[in-house]
């Protein structure tokens, strides 16, 4: 693979984590805060947290682990 296609590669990856995480932030946010309570993570909730983790694993797969940092230092 040329730089090029790796380069692309690279950016088609970090898109599709970006939306992953995005997505990920509008569920969390949307969730109902009431002191005190416990909130439990639906099917829907744990889907989004895989798709992120896929995201990140794909994109450190074509860019290599230095292509990704922890969430809270990219994001």
């Amino acid at each position: 693979m040329t730089a090029g296609p790796a380069q692309a590669a690279v950016a088609r990856a970090q898109v599709l984590l970006d939306r992953a995480r995005n997505d990920l932030d509008a569920a969390i946010l949307s969730l109902a805060v009431i002191d005190g309570e416990t909130v439990m993570a639906n099917a829907e909730l744990v889907a989004l947290l895989l798709r992120v983790v896929t995201a990140r694993r794909h994109l450190e797969d074509v860019g290599g682990p230095s292509t990704t940092a922890w969430p809270a230092l990219r994001h």
